[in-house]
């Protein structure tokens, strides 16, 4: 492969980052007179390349590192998930939110604060209720994704691919009891 035309499979593997691992578009972005057929069976083949396959761990390499993850923290982040404590922020005020820790706030998916008056029969407020609605991040993704991570499910897994039993027809058996 010539470097001209590794540089522009690189160009290829960059657009197929940031579309959302979409290959196809990625290659046709780059050859748009291909088919679509064409493109998808042209990127499988650039995956294959070695020098292409070393690209593709270097940028998934710089990416873990520029977003400073690992198996490590990804698990710990899980963890935080699956067993927090929603009783941390019962009753608290909005500013009361905004200094939750970050770990806590992580959690929080959807926020809203509503107010309420309550007036009197002049029409005078009285009391104005504050009302902070926090929705949080499911317990059983996290356990899903944590079992997942970690191979918990590698034994279910490995069961399908056993071969099937053998199907045993019944109506010999019942013919053979009854000689």
């Amino acid at each position: 492969m010539t470097d001209s035309t590794f540089k522009k499979y690189c160009l290829v593997i960059d657009e197929w980052f940031i579309n959302g691992w979409n290959g196809v578009q990625a290659y046709l972005k780059f050859y748009p007179k291909s088919k679509y057929e064409s493109a998808d069976s042209s990127f499988r083949q650039i995956l294959e390349n070695s020098r292409i396959t070393e690209y593709v761990k270097e940028k998934k390499n710089s990416a873990l590192i520029t977003l400073k993850t690992s198996h490590e923290a990804l698990l710990k982040e899980l963890e935080n998930w699956a067993y927090s404590d929603i009783t941390e922020t019962i009753c608290l005020k909005p500013d009361e939110v905004k200094e939750l820790p970050g770990y806590i706030k992580r959690l929080i998916t959807k926020y809203k604060h509503t107010k309420r008056e309550i007036k009197n029969n002049e029409g005078k407020t009285i009391e104005t209720i504050e009302i902070i609605e926090l929705q949080f991040v499911s317990k059983e993704r996290a356990m899903e994704m944590i079992h997942k991570h970690t191979g918990f499910y590698e034994k279910d897994n490995r069961q399908k691919t056993l071969p099937p039993r053998q199907v045993v027809d019944m109506s010999d058996y019942k013919n053979k009891v009854k000689e």
